[in-house]
């Protein structure tokens, strides 16, 4: 019996061992680890494949640049210090921890992500935010944008990348049921002139605590 997207989880356990042979090689460029699926999963906890990647990477002196949802990278803290081609980018929609929980069901929550950004920041990692996505009506108030600076400042961020919601059939009507179950209601997309207010007020809100402001589309 088919079982619904996103309630399965396919364990590449020869990972670590094929990435070992890749880079007998020698690494080339950067490598990218979360650009599909989230590489701090539960199940890494008792797989540790994420884990031994970055050791593997880590031997060879290769460039890695890590994205996710959860403060268990904080697990690899001690392989992360002191390697200056490693970054750690996390990924945040909203402050809002009720909103949170049913934009991203299972994920660590907002307060947990950012003091994850913080200690590794503190411990001299290359870390960035990505505030994405930013959903209509919902995580796009000007008082929202302000706050997510804001909060990005305190943790010594120096670089934030934003993207707007992409409305993806199955993910939309996913959230819509969701959201509808909560009494809350998802506006249609960003017009060219929503994103334009957006991407203005977070430049000059990044601006005076030097935060490099980019965006992902």
């Amino acid at each position: 019996m088919a079982r619904p997207w996103g309630s399965v989880i396919e364990v590449k356990s020869n990972l670590v061992q094929k990435l070992k042979k890749e880079l007998e090689r020698g690494p080339k460029g950067v490598y990218g680890i979360g650009t599909v699926t989230d590489p701090y999963q539960p199940v890494e906890r008792e797989h540790e494949l994420t884990r031994g990647c970055l050791l593997a990477l880590r031997r060879v002196g290769a460039r890695v640049s890590i994205l996710t949802k959860s403060d268990m990278v904080l697990r690899d803290i001690d392989l992360l210090t002191s390697w200056t081609g490693a970054e750690v980018g996390i990924s945040v929609s909203t402050l809002n921890e009720d909103l949170a929980s049913i934009v991203e069901p299972g994920a660590p929550s907002p307060r947990r992500r950012f003091d994850a950004l913080r200690k590794l920041s503190s411990e001299g990692v290359s870390v960035y935010l990505m505030f994405a996505p930013v959903i209509p009506s919902l995580s796009d108030s000007d008082e929202h944008l302000r706050a997510v600076v804001q909060e990005a400042a305190t943790c010594s961020v120096p670089r934030m990348i934003w993207d707007k919601f992409n409305p993806k059939p199955m993910a939309t009507a996913r959230l819509r049921r969701a959201l509808a179950e909560k009494d809350m209601e998802l506006s249609g997309p960003h017009s060219p002139s929503d994103t334009e207010r957006i991407r203005r007020l977070l430049s000059e809100e990044c601006s005076a605590p030097m935060i490099e402001l980019l965006d992902a589309f």
